[in-house]
């Protein structure tokens, strides 16, 4: 059954335009309508139908007016809701803001609208672009309004006929929206993918096309199910396509508007990896300032690149005096937001990039009682579809049988795209590091007089260590009992210092005897090292001593003297100290400036940062030992910096002799010669630096030698006994300093010579 009226009242019920169609209800009825809604609302069951006896109200409400279909009996209600909003679509064409005004303003026009646009209760012609052709919006001056075209008695209603364009062109974007909710373990709690194809069609004449797509049922069956295919849901077509040659063989075939519009649009309900995932690390110290270390890694093929990322990171609405240091993109504090954005313009895929962030905080209230929202990420990834849909071909079909260019992209991009954020680090609460907590129970726990107690029972029994601790009325046990609340207070769990304290009886000694100093080192290498509790805990117990020598100062000098060496990176200082703990507190700060600035004759700056990144006890090695080595290497095999920087066996591994008898044999074996700075041609491919002094001895003399184990064996006792008898001071003769810097100057001054091609027109010529 169809619509029988149509009308469009204001908010308080009253008829302002109204149109019947088919005579078969009182127009009267419709002075019940807001009653009736009136009683819906109180009942708390509000829906889009209304039904009073024999007659359905179906409605919607747009601004500051109601649109009614007046219906007898029973109607398809998905249809005529379609219409409604199909008719505020027309109207905003036509008076941009659809509201009670403009109704009033504009009530020619709309009625003839109403009249071209619905036939005796039944949808007609509903495209904005064809009634736009005969109905124009001053409807006083339409007495001798234009023939209608022929789209409106056509049954392609939605195209005109008689369209020429000098280059026929089709733009197809398939555009797919991610929706995400991850939980801050990295659990994907709900995720869809959202797509649309949308098209540009610039061709002449009435042209068929037809689209085919990667669908799944088409797949299958055809025979081809194990193919690359998509399974898509909640497919919406626009009115061109023909729904009966889709339901038979899958293929989308339509004949298209002019211009642009959307084709489909579809949804999956799928388990989305995120693309870009985001791990962060929150610190509060002593409540008065709070730091954010933000980890971005992109996790779809590096072939791709996301553009304008934008990642929005929450923080306390009382947050002051913001500090930011990255390695990419800019950061900006937005206050009205409560949150800091990192911009990044393009993140390539299969890469990671870190930010630190530190806030004030005047407040002390505490981070629960605030609530912290989602970190939400925004991004664009161009030729790229998360979902795999494809494409397959796009034919243009066309009487007069002109060529066309279709053109298509694919686009993904956020939706909901959201990640909780964690409330402490991300840390194993274990001491080992495994996944078996601690069999205390937590309740016993979290009172830290407790914890002290437990500790020093527990110290007894298994250690046999006995631990005489203050009274519990002294001064000094209530200092003992804030400090491990302190720890508590920055995430640490129960369990860890349980753990630490008993299974490293010396970091339980500090605890009591220097609590304060304790505290303050872990405290530095947090904010300084950019380390977790957890680790600055590790790395305090196996050199607890060294630490308190050190004291807070010392670390802070130490590590601040990395940043002269390249160590910017919060990442990669936090990696350094891992690997080489000692840069926190052995060398001093002047002579590791020094030792670079030593080193800065054989190495740039950056092949500098990419030694320490790699083997960070170069620092602690001594100048001329390391001197010695890069010596015999650049000057005796020929080995460039660059190279060099790029292996760490040489630093580490290996001594000066280890590094000449594994060039000696390299020799004798015809694996290595050394290049002839004069004549390059003849230069030959020798194994690179990282694989000589990389590998193991076992790898050397199969791999890079080509020889056996014993072979290589037999040579290294050889030469030992050489050198014995030699009885030499050095294994070598070490090149002059003048030569030395002659033979650099004239290395950094050669350069490659093109090869020369004779022009035989010009020897002709001159004959």
């Amino acid at each position: 059954m169809a619509t029988s009226a149509v009308f469009i009242l204001d908010l308080k019920g009253k008829t302002i335009i109204s149109r019947n169609y088919r005579g078969d209800v009182d127009m009267s009825a419709i002075d019940k309508f807001i009653t009736l809604l009136m009683e819906k609302e109180e009942e708390g069951s509000m829906s889009p139908v209304i039904t009073h006896h024999d007659t359905n109200f179906v409605f919607i409400k747009h601004a500051n007016i109601y649109l009614v279909s007046v219906c007898r009996s029973n109607v398809n209600v998905t249809m005529i809701l379609s219409f409604l909003y199909k008719l505020i679509e027309v109207f905003t064409e036509y008076f941009k803001d659809v509201e009670e005004e403009s109704v009033r303003d504009n009530f020619v026009v709309i009625y003839e609208l109403l009249d071209e646009m619905m036939d005796f209760g039944f949808p007609q012609t509903t495209e904005s672009r064809i009634l736009q052709e005969y109905i124009t919006q001053e409807g006083q001056k339409l007495v001798n309004a234009p023939r209608p075209p022929m789209a409106v008695t056509n049954a392609v209603s939605w195209r005109s006929e008689g369209i020429k364009y000098r280059k026929n062109e089709v733009f197809l974007d398939v555009i797919e929206s991610v929706n995400m909710l991850a939980s801050a373990n990295g659990t994907v709690l709900q995720s869809e993918i959202v797509g649309s194809v949308k098209m540009r069609v610039y061709l002449t004449g009435m042209p068929e096309l037809r689209l085919g797509l990667n669908d799944k049922v088409l797949f299958e069956g055809s025979g081809r199910g194990k193919s690359k295919s998509v399974e898509l849901e909640d497919v919406k077509f626009h009115q061109c396509v023909r729904l009966s040659r889709f339901d038979t063989d899958r293929t989308i075939s339509f004949i298209p508007p002019d211009g642009a519009f959307e084709l489909m649009s579809y949804r999956l309900t799928t388990v989305v990896k995120p693309l870009i995932w985001i791990e962060t690390s929150i610190e509060r110290h002593s409540h008065s300032r709070v730091s954010f270390i933000i980890k971005a890694k992109s996790q779809f093929k590096r072939r791709s690149t996301a553009n304008n990322v934008e990642i929005i990171i929450p923080v306390n609405s009382d947050a002051d005096s913001p500090k930011f240091k990255t390695s990419i993109g800019s950061v900006k504090y937005t206050p009205e937001q409560s949150a800091f954005i990192w911009t990044i313009k393009s993140f390539p895929g299969g890469k990671e990039y870190l930010l630190t962030a530190h806030f004030s905080l005047p407040s002390v209230a505490s981070e629960e009682s605030e609530g912290r929202p989602p970190i939400k990420v925004k991004f664009e990834i161009p030729y790229f579809t998360t979902s795999g849909i494809q494409v397959r071909y796009l034919k243009i079909i066309e009487k007069s049988g002109y060529q066309a260019l279709p053109w298509v992209r694919y686009i993904t991009q956020n939706g909901e795209y959201e990640m909780r954020m964690k409330k402490e680090l991300d840390e194993s609460s274990c001491w080992d590091g495994s996944e078996k907590a601690h069999n205390y129970p937590l309740n016993d726990l979290i009172p830290s007089k407790n914890m002290l107690d437990r500790i020093v029972e527990d110290l007894k029994n298994q250690c046999c260590s006995t631990f005489v601790i203050p009274s519990k009325q002294s001064e000094a046990r209530v200092s003992i009992v804030e400090n491990i609340e302190k720890l508590l207070s920055y995430g640490v769990k129960p369990e860890f210092v349980v753990d630490a304290a008993v299974k490293n009886p010396q970091f339980f000694r500090h605890l009591v005897t220097l609590p304060n100093v304790t505290t303050q080192i872990l405290e530095t290498l947090v904010s300084v090292a950019y380390l977790t509790f957890e680790d600055s805990i590790r790395l305090f117990t196996m050199f607890p001593d060294d630490f308190i020598r050190c004291g807070p100062d010392g670390i802070i000098e130490r590590v601040e003297s990395l940043s002269a060496c390249g160590i910017t990176s919060p990442k990669v200082t936090s990696d350094v100290i891992r690997k080489c703990p000692a840069l926190a507190f052995s060398r001093d700060a002047m002579e590791m400036r020094k030792f670079v600035e030593s080193i800065g004759s054989f190495f740039t700056r950056k092949q500098i940062t990419t030694l320490i990144s790699r083997s960070p006890h170069i620092l602690l090695k001594n100048i001329e030992e390391v001197e010695e080595k890069y010596e015999y290497m650049f000057y005796q095999m020929g080995i460039e910096s660059d190279e060099l920087s790029e292996s760490s066996g040489w630093i580490d591994e290996l001594k000066l002799s280890g590094i000449i008898q594994r060039h000696r044999f390299l020799t004798v074996t015809g694996k290595y010669q050394m290049p002839d700075p004069k004549r390059p041609q003849l230069r030959r491919d020798n194994p690179k630096g990282s694989r000589i002094f990389d590998t193991n001895d076992e790898d050397f003399a199969r791999n890079v030698a080509g020889v056996s184990l014993e072979e290589w064996v037999v040579f290294q006792m050889l030469q030992l006994k050489i050198e014995e008898n030699q009885e030499k001071e050095r294994p070598f003769e070490r090149v002059k300093p003048s030569k030395r810097k002659a033979y650099e100057r004239r290395h950094k001054q050669r350069t490659h010579h093109g090869d020369h091609i004779f022009d035989v027109s010009m020897l002709s010529a001159r004959e």
